[in-house]
């Protein structure tokens, strides 16, 4: 599977949103606006998502292929990171080694 880089200042939120509902319908697209709203509080009131102020850190979006949540993963350059996941209204941080 390929991924498209980009810098995390030209992250575009709603164009991201906008092309996850014209691709998979406006209901998948609410779930994932209410997981990044969820996910970006919970950023700011504790250290989750921290490494990504390092220029090691890469972060890459998937949508769950069952649920269709948010899923955020970040991976450094040895491939080691963090999952982080949102089940109802609840984030989760898993250590992974990818």
């Amino acid at each position: 599977m390929s991924y498209k880089k980009i810098n995390a200042s030209e992250f575009n939120s709603m164009k991201f949103i906008k092309g996850i509902e014209k691709r998979y319908g406006y209901e998948l697209a609410s779930k994932v606006t209410s997981d990044l709203t969820r996910l970006a509080t919970i950023a700011q009131t504790n250290d989750y998502l921290d490494e990504l102020n390092s220029p090691r850190f890469v972060a890459r979006f998937k949508l769950h292929p069952i649920t269709g949540r948010l899923i955020v993963e970040t991976i450094n350059d040895e491939m080691k990171g963090y999952r982080y996941t949102v089940i109802n209204d609840k984030v989760t941080r898993t250590a992974m080694a990818y």
